[in-house]
């Protein structure tokens, strides 16, 4: 009967937990660039309920400038994943980083897509990426943190 090994549970979390401040403000630096490379300086805010970027002028590629944040912060989670094979040594890792890399993402394609709305319902539109994060970990912590508990 399997069991979940508490170790790759409890460092999955840990990671999970620690990534999502840096991977937020590379988020924001994502919107920056295209700011930036549009002459423009830009500020970012990161708080609890997440981060934040003004742009001090308006950006004329609307649509690169809605998706480079997810993009870069989804890219920045899963580089680790792909460049480094022993990663899969490691369950707790992709546990922790493949929902959050896949969860910015989805988050690109909604600001993306669904700018208007994504504006309007900040808190909707978090609660649901949140919920796709939380599911991929359960689904990803039920295959990877199973160990093989043996009945005498």
């Amino acid at each position: 009967m399997p069991k979940m090994n508490r170790k790759i549970v409890c460092f999955s979390i840990i990671i999970f937990f620690v990534s999502i401040i840096p991977l937020s403000y590379v988020h924001e630096l994502g919107h920056g660039y295209i700011c930036m490379a549009e002459g423009y300086e830009f500020e970012i805010e990161l708080g609890v309920d997440g981060g934040r970027m003004i742009c001090h002028g308006e950006v004329e590629n609307q649509i690169l400038f809605r998706a480079a944040g997810g993009i870069l912060a989804g890219t920045a989670a899963i580089i680790p994943l792909v460049a480094f094979k022993q990663i899969k040594k490691y369950p707790a890792v992709v546990i922790a980083l493949l929902p959050l890399g896949l969860g910015h993402f989805l988050n690109a394609g909604i600001e993306t897509v669904f700018y208007k709305t994504y504006m309007q319902d900040t808190v909707i539109w978090g609660m649901i990426m949140g919920l796709f994060a939380f599911l991929m970990f359960i689904g990803l912590v039920t295959k990877y943190a199973k160990k093989e508990v043996t009945v005498c």
